[in-house]
């Protein structure tokens, strides 16, 4: 199993660990509710280093990078994160990838949900080795800073210009003398960056973005809350819908696909599936607050029969209920109708607008920090 190379600090902390596709992840340090008003009020730091991190030199990673993805990696201008995704062969999801284009390389971060051993293969198959690919993984970290005083914790360690930074982005600093990637791309609906750096200064650094984010009123966090977050903000998660689903097409990530490039792995079956037409479509749920059938693999019925089925909830401290996301039948798959979940007679549950709250980050002006 791979383990982060924070794993002993994490454990003095108080994490809590578990297994994710063969990688140990911090499940979470206090309560879900702690966590969760950490990063809606305030800053909240989380060990990220489960995803899979490489770079490429530009000259040789672009062509290989764009048959591999889904997106358009040649489009992605300098300084900027491209957000798309890395199929199989049937068009079906392995991957939820950031693209960065930064000075003379290309950084990929990718979430999958395949074993690290499937995925390189997959990396060898495409051209991984012509394309001087450099897998970082063993010897980078990776931390996630999310919350709405996110920015107060990262302008304090890398200066005021941070704040300039638009969303997907990504910028260059030092730590101690040793150089950092600070990505802007959080999918909590809050502030969000994510900081890559080099095991040589993992620890000093994690102690550092700890003491800020305890001065902000914030604490440690784990993923399980983070996906929770991505739920009620609407942010796809690949660990949750994408890998009960797994078709990008029902869980309406086209945004996230060029169909206009000629060829990329899977490219075939997904354009294939596109051209047949949508049959399912996932939908927001809502249901009352002492509902606690609202699960992952619960029946949706409708006028008596059952239509859809949950792929991802949670709860939502703000909204004090239980949401969910559910797989319908296209026609039923807008908000403002009444289903029973479970069972003919079960409680009474309501498709959303998604995301059904405002997050504290949208009335944070940057331009007057």
């Amino acid at each position: 199993m791979r383990h982060s190379p924070l794993k002993d600090r994490l454990a003095a902390a108080g994490a809590t660990f578990r297994e994710r596709y063969g990688v140990e992840v911090v499940s979470r340090f206090a309560d879900p509710r702690a966590e969760y008003e950490a990063v809606r009020d305030s800053v909240a730091l989380t060990d990220f280093s489960f995803v899979r991190m490489f770079r490429l030199p530009e000259a040789k990673g672009m062509d290989f990078l764009d048959a591999l993805l889904a997106g358009n990696v040649p489009k992605i201008r300098f300084g900027r994160v491209l957000h798309t995704m890395m199929l199989d062969g049937d068009g079906l999801l392995v991957g939820d990838c950031f693209v960065a284009n930064n000075d003379q390389e290309f950084v990929l971060l990718c979430e999958s949900i395949v074993p690290d051993a499937e995925l390189d293969l997959m990396m060898q198959a495409a051209g991984a080795a012509g394309a001087a690919l450099e897998d970082l993984t063993a010897n980078h970290v990776l931390l996630s800073l999310d919350g709405c005083k996110a920015w107060e914790v990262v302008k304090r360690q890398f200066g005021p210009d941070v704040l300039g930074l638009p969303y997907l982005s990504i910028e260059n600093y030092t730590f101690e003398g040793t150089p950092v990637r600070l990505f802007r791309a959080g999918k909590t609906s809050e502030f969000g960056y994510l900081i890559l750096a080099p095991e040589t200064v993992a620890g000093a650094l994690f102690v550092a973005l700890q003491q800020e984010v305890v001065r902000c009123g914030g604490r440690l966090c784990g993923t399980d809350i983070h996906d929770d977050l991505r739920l009620e903000g609407r942010f796809f998660n690949i660990h949750r819908e994408g890998l009960r689903v797994r078709d990008p097409l029902p869980l309406g990530l086209q945004w996230m696909v060029d169909f206009e490039k000629d060829n990329f792995t899977g490219a075939a079956p997904l354009k294939q599936r596109r051209t047949a037409g949508l049959r399912q479509k996932i939908a927001g749920v809502a249901a009352e607050s002492g509902c606690q059938s609202l699960k992952d693999g619960a029946q949706i019925f409708y006028q008596g029969a059952p239509v859809a089925e949950v792929v991802a909830h949670c709860f939502s401290y703000v909204l004090n209920q239980p949401l969910g996301l559910a797989l319908f039948p296209v026609e039923l798959a807008y908000a403002g109708l009444p289903f029973r979940l479970s069972a003919a007679d079960g409680p009474v549950i309501t498709t959303i607008s998604m995301p059904p709250i405002m997050s504290k980050s949208l009335g944070v002006k940057l331009d007057e920090m």
